[in-house]
């Protein structure tokens, strides 16, 4: 009888030694913050072979897209072995037969292995994985992880994320989460501390980039790329918040500065992946904005959502609110405002209008008055959803030499989901505060003005 080792004709370079190490105790759930070229997936296939091996189930490769997944798992070569990634990490001599239109192996001790996307996780819902993978996290539906993940937990099965940076987003949230858990395993592996490459050659990528991108992109594209910084171009490229802003948003609201009014920005889900969030805060008497709390959930219920915006702004006191009138907003706020009243709330139907001036529309300018408070000291966040999202917007011209945000779209590709968190915090912000004892008309809630309406 054939004997075969596993991991196969491979060895761990001395940075993933504590991975493998994590599972072999029986770790569950793994985050891998490391570079480009730094063997992520080529680990977390020899992981997973050893796992199969032991305990037979169904494991998963799961990359963002399932349209990526034949060229970067299924057909994908070695350049220094010449031989098929998955040849190397499951040898032929423990494999019963291959599906190769399915991108499927099913091994002769019952073990499934399949390659899938993030993007079609609803057609895996009601599989029994016992392991899954998550390749180039920070590039996937974080909503693959909402969905698969009470099914591990059932299984007792594991997971593993692995991915490069993308500012700050889904995974670098995940990635703090492990940091902190001591039941995680997290791994942060900068390409000058790894030893893959030498620092001449480190500084040989970083010129081309430059080269290729121009100064500031191309720095900003190394330093994510290969030292894993999720604010790199919060400090060199188009950044509406400047890096300090995130550290002095977090410090502690002034104690002896009275409120002046409760507001609220309500930003509304448009698309399956995005998150209904109300952003409560005080505004007070020297014109600071103090979080209160963040309150999201998922999904396009309008029914559902109606309710449980009425129901946030009366717990909380809102006194007012504004809400997100572009796409879906228009028929939610109408019955918002029925639920609410009587109850003295006054709201502003937001929508982001063309302006005048330096600034394209009035997102662009919330945006850059808020980021002005923050950097004065003025502005009062905890939440670190909303940080994350306020510190990674960035801006461009558009063809009036006007500053707009960066395309949603482009957001979209780089986050796969919308900055929903960051633009309540920016609706609550953008509301001129009325006197506490104005109410609407006819028993029926008013609507407000804000600073930035176009008369």
């Amino acid at each position: 009888m054939t004997s075969v080792l596993i991991p196969n004709n491979w060895k761990p370079r001395p940075y993933q030694l504590p991975f493998f190490r994590y599972f072999a105790r029986g770790g569950k759930r793994a985050v891998l913050m490391w570079p480009r070229r730094h063997g992520k997936d080529d680990a977390c296939l020899h992981q997973t072979a050893i796992q199969l091996m032991k305990i037979p189930g169904t494991y998963w490769f799961m990359l963002p897209q399932y349209g990526q997944a034949r060229k970067a798992i299924w057909d994908a070569v070695n350049k220094h072995t010449g031989l098929r990634r998955i040849d190397e990490a499951f040898p032929k001599e423990i494999r019963a037969r291959v599906n190769e239109s399915e991108m499927k192996i099913v091994f002769k001790n019952g073990s499934v292995w399949q390659v899938c996307g993030s993007d079609n996780y609803n057609a895996l819902v009601g599989s029994n994985p016992a392991g899954i993978v998550f390749s180039e996290y920070a590039l996937s539906d974080p909503q693959a992880w909402d969905y698969l993940s009470p099914i591990l937990d059932e299984n007792n099965g594991w997971a593993i994320f692995n991915s490069t940076v993308r500012g700050q987003n889904h995974f670098t949230q995940l990635a703090h989460i492990a940091k902190g858990d001591p039941n995680w395993f997290y791994s942060n592996v900068r390409a000058s501390e790894a030893g893959v490459f030498t620092a001449e050659q480190l500084e040989q990528i970083k010129q081309e980039y430059i080269r290729r991108r121009g100064y500031d992109m191309g720095l900003g594209m190394f330093l994510q790329e290969y030292e894993n910084d999720e604010n790199a171009f919060v400090s060199t490229f188009n950044s509406v918040f400047a890096r300090g802003a995130g550290e002095k948003m977090r410090q502690a609201a002034p104690a002896n500065v009275p409120p002046v009014a409760r507001v609220a920005g309500i930003d509304l889900a448009r698309f399956g992946g995005d998150n209904n969030v109300v952003f409560v805060a005080d505004r007070l008497e020297d014109g600071s904005l103090t979080e209160v709390c963040v309150e999201s959930w998922a999904g396009m219920d309008a029914v559902f959502t109606q309710g449980k915006i009425a129901d946030v702004l009366t717990r909380h006191n809102v006194n007012q609110c504004a809400m997100d009138g572009d796409g879906v907003g228009g028929p939610i706020i109408d019955n918002v405002c029925a639920q609410c009243d009587g109850r003295g709330i006054v709201f502003e139907e937001y929508h982001n209008k063309t302006i005048t001036g330096p600034y394209g529309n009035m997102t662009t300018q919330g945006y850059f008055d808020l980021a002005r408070d923050a950097d004065a000291g003025k502005v009062f966040i905890r939440d670190e959803r909303v940080l994350g999202e306020l510190g990674a917007r960035l801006y461009e011209f558009n063809n009036k030499g006007q500053i707009v945000l960066q395309n949603k779209k482009e957001w979209r590709k780089e986050s796969g989901t919308s900055p929903d968190f960051a633009d309540a915090a920016v609706m609550a912000s953008m509301i001129l505060p009325l006197p506490k004892d104005f109410y609407g008309k006819r028993g029926r809630p008013a609507f407000a003005k804000m600073n930035y309406d176009v008369i």
